[in-house]
């Protein structure tokens, strides 16, 4: 097989070289197999791919050498997939995890922009197939479904193999339908998800959340009035808000949702804008409700989560408790002792509580409370050692953390 002339037609035809397509283009994936694969269905990528492993790698070096010849440029294209809570999450290329290995995988090569590159490899990319397939996919980014239709013709009558053509029908069909698609936002949502979000990442690379977002306006518009429901999670404005990046909307959103707090779904999306929104402390106490109510799904998602600060913590912690599973809730706790402003919000949560038996880690959290202020305010009082001695007696792990604590910042 002549790998190198794949490569010069793929980037002839897309102006651009994605790995996928071309493992497709040498017959290592099918289209079915690569859909299975997004879906989550397999373990990996490795379990769909049809070919000698250590054949297939040499021959995505010998393209992605190729592109770097031609002047591309590499852009990583992370491998990842949104399940039905509305979380991103990785898909795995093989059970070996190395990083190298992967990139051959996620490493999409690019024309660079405007005023890089040599004229040779202009005159090469800029052939009227390849200006008309760009032309093609600005048009569908932009939801112009009638500038699109018109260049599907004059790509069909005059470049009829490019594979362009089969691999963008979903996508304007898509924007044909799109109305429809909003009077059943439930479905439709599944279908954006499960079938055209991973045509638009895979065809329009980085113009794929200009393309999307179109869809989530109008799902976000029929969600209006639509109630938060556990089941279909996704069926709620806060995760249309959440695709259209509106975190304000969100964090609001959030709010108007009776019973809030106890819905994990809810708790990590308000969590994540008021992340974005720079409201820092707000977000962690969020996280402390989180942690309080599900612990296990909160150290879940803390994980992929963007707050580098919050995630130190999180690792500092596990580090230092023997069973992390089980630990999970005190880790609201260890949060207070690096950030005593977090018990702010105790009226609040004490209201909210109202008539119901309060949970031991929340019994902890205001103890080690009023243990940090009374250290403030009168280090060493009687008062102070009244605390100490109570958080020894009751939470005897938690008293452990506070002091192995107060010795490394004495040290």
């Amino acid at each position: 097989m002549d790998i190198a002339s794949v490569v010069e037609r793929l980037i002839q035809e897309r102006g651009q070289l994605d790995p996928l397509v071309f493992l497709q283009e040498i017959q290592v994936v099918s289209k079915t197999g690569l859909a299975t694969w997004r879906q989550g269905k397999v373990a990996s990528l490795q379990d769909v791919l049809q070919g000698d492993p250590l054949w297939i790698d040499g021959c995505l070096r010998q393209a992605a050498r190729m592109a770097r010849t031609l002047g591309l440029t590499p852009r990583t294209v992370e491998a990842c997939r949104t399940d039905t809570h509305g979380h991103r999450q990785g898909l795995q290329i093989s059970t070996l995890h190395d990083p190298g290995r992967e990139a051959l995988y996620t490493t999409h090569y690019q024309r660079p922009k405007t005023g890089h590159g040599g004229t040779q490899m202009d005159l090469f990319l800029d052939t009227p197939e390849t200006m008309l397939i760009n032309d093609l996919i600005l048009a569908i980014a932009d939801h112009n479904a009638p500038v699109a239709d018109e260049l599907v013709k004059r790509l069909a009558e005059n470049h009829p193999q490019n594979g362009a053509l089969e691999e963008l029908h979903p996508l304007i069909q898509a924007i044909t339908q799109k109305e429809h698609l909003a009077h059943t936002p439930m479905e439709g949502i599944q279908i954006i998800q499960d079938e055209i979000v991973p045509c638009a990442q895979q065809t329009l690379a980085a113009l794929a959340g200009r393309y999307l977002k179109p869809f989530y306006r109008l799902f976000d518009r029929a969600l209006m009035h639509q109630p938060f429901d556990p089941q279909h999670p996704n069926a709620h404005r806060s995760w249309t808000l959440e695709q259209l990046e509106n975190w304000k909307a969100l964090a609001e959103c959030v709010l108007l949702e009776e019973g809030w707090v106890r819905q994990p779904v809810l708790l990590q999306r308000r969590a994540k804008a008021l992340f974005q929104l720079k409201r820092l402390e707000a977000s962690h106490q969020v996280w402390v409700q989180f942690f309080w109510g599900f612990p296990q799904q909160a150290a879940q998602a803390i994980e992929s989560q963007g707050d580098k600060n919050l995630k130190r913590l999180w690792y500092d912690f596990i580090d230092r408790v023997e069973h992390r599973e089980n630990d999970a809730q005190t880790f609201p706790a260890w949060m207070l002792i690096h950030q005593p402003r977090l018990a702010e919000q105790r009226e609040e949560w004490l209201e909210e509580a109202d008539g119901e038996t309060p949970l031991p880690e929340k019994t902890a959290f205001f103890l080690l409370a009023d243990l940090l202020r009374t250290e403030r305010e009168s280090p060493a009082s009687p008062d102070s050692l009244a605390l100490r001695y109570q958080l020894k007696e009751r939470f005897p792990e938690l008293f452990s953390l506070f002091m192995g604590t107060i010795r490394s910042q004495s040290a």
